[in-house]
């Protein structure tokens, strides 16, 4: 990472994170008052910023959209909807996109636009992180939404970057309002153009209840603290792993000539690896030396750098950071934790279907959400709908066999295929199977059951 974008992430992670309430002020900007989303407005930035960097919370968070969006809607596979630059997406990429922005902010934000009937005939997404509400009016009328890239600084004088940095804003959401807000937009244009130059709505959707004008994101101001740590403890080790002290072997000589010193120095090369690591070097000097040690002596200095620094900190750390994401179990986060082939097998199953519980009331909101855009109903498929399914039949079955079991009929048709073993019509292999099956006996109880009956023989009368 070059220090340019070293410091560019320090001013999203190092700043205000330790303000636990965050401050939402009031701001001019372009003739609007807007509401700045913390004292700096960069806190969807810097939340961001500090996601990305943490291996647990990217995860987390990936994870998290994973069991939003599910299997993707049951329905509308198929169904087109306009987006910007005049490409078309299907519904489930518009679930995907919602998916994207709730799973680390909690909250999105959608520009829709309709057709001349007043459907909406276009969906997109917009970045979270450049949106801001505007203050309502003293009527109690809601205001509009506008948009840029408020972390650029405003002393960038470039006239291109400026002009690219322009704001943008957009109506609140209300169909209602569509026609006198076209109306209002182009007043001099036909209804055709005024529909092509209409600069649509933004609907500002929020899971985050106790704030009505920015979710907080999953990552509260400690979760925010522990996700910057663990990828400070990251780049600590990176650093002494690129610029720090590692261990090194000083080969210390004295009064060897210069031959002897070439030769030591060639000799000392191929000392090297681990080939030559059971070998001998003799080496005989011409003086006569009290210490040996004097002429030839090997020093290690060791590095102060422990890999396994932080370790019992980072866990804890992880701990704190999936407590963030709605309790997302562990096994989940790292699947490979134990082994996906081993004992853990079942454990992950039962972490999925925990967590598909945990995020079942945002997949409500969500379809709810799409609902109330297109008129229709939408369901999200789960991501462990078969399972459950499955678990469902798995019962019913077990439910059947034991009424089965005590019934008459039950009792009657176990006799019968006794019977029937007896008189030669069916193997008794075949037997004890349809008893494992229909009745749900164990493979040794039916082997009892259906016992070893005696094989009737036919007797031939000779007239």
């Amino acid at each position: 990472m070059t220090s340019q974008a070293e410091n560019k992430l320090a001013k999203f992670t190092a700043k205000f994170i330790e303000i636990y309430n965050r401050v939402i002020p009031t701001k001019k900007v372009d003739g609007f008052d807007i509401h700045l989303n913390d004292i700096d407005n960069l806190y969807p930035d810097r939340l961001e910023a500090i996601e990305e960097n943490s291996v647990t919370a990217l995860s987390c968070s990936n994870k998290l959209g994973n069991f939003i969006f599910g299997k993707g809607f049951e329905k509308n596979f198929d169904t087109l909807i306009n987006t910007r630059k005049g490409k078309t997406i299907t519904l489930n990429r518009c679930l995907l996109d919602v998916s994207n922005s709730l799973k680390t902010h909690k909250g999105v934000y959608i520009h829709i636009n309709y057709d001349i009937e007043g459907k909406p005939n276009y969906f997109d997404v917009l970045e979270y992180k450049k949106c801001r509400t505007v203050k309502e009016d003293s009527l109690g009328n809601e205001g509009v939404i506008v948009y840029k890239d408020w972390s650029k600084t405003e002393r960038f004088n470039f006239i291109n970057a400026r002009k690219d940095n322009k704001l943008r804003w957009f109506y609140p959401y209300n169909p209602r309002n569509v026609a006198a807000q076209r109306i209002k937009d182009n007043p001099k244009l036909e209804l055709e153009a005024q529909i092509k130059g209409y600069r649509g709505q933004v609907l500002y959707f929020s899971l985050d209840g106790n704030n009505k004008i920015y979710a907080k994101g999953w990552l509260n101001a400690q979760g925010m603290n522990d996700a910057d740590s663990e990828y400070r403890m990251s780049l600590y080790h990176n650093n002494n792993v690129r610029l720090g002290f590692i261990d090194k072997t000083i080969l210390v000589t004295n009064g060897l000539n210069q031959d002897d010193e070439a030769n030591l120095k060639k000799d000392f090369k191929e000392w090297l690896g681990t080939e030559n690591a059971g070998g001998v070097y003799f080496m005989n000097t011409p003086y006569v030396m009290e210490n040996i040690d004097s002429i030839l002596k090997i020093e290690t200095v060791t590095s102060s750098y422990d890999p396994k620094k932080f370790k019992e900190v980072n866990a804890d750390l992880q701990e704190n950071i999936r407590k963030c994401y709605l309790q997302i179990p562990k096994i989940i986060v790292n699947d490979n934790d134990g082994g996906i082939f081993g004992t853990s097998g079942e454990a992950i199953k039962e972490a999925k279907k925990f967590y598909n519980e945990q995020t079942e009331f945002i997949r409500y909101e969500v379809e709810d959400l799409f609902s109330k855009i297109f008129g229709v109903d939408f369901k999200i498929i789960p991501i462990i709908q078969e399972e459950a399914a499955n678990d469902v039949g798995a019962e019913l079955r077990l439910k059947s066999q034991a009424e089965l079991k005590g019934s008459v009929g039950g009792v009657s048709a176990l006799i019968e295929l006794q019977k029937s073993v007896s008189e030669g019509f069916t193997e008794r292999e075949s037997a004890i199977e349809i008893i494992k099956e229909i009745y749900g006996i164990s493979a040794d109880l039916a082997e009892k059951m259906i016992g070893e009956p005696k094989i009737t023989e036919d007797v031939n009368v000779q007239s």
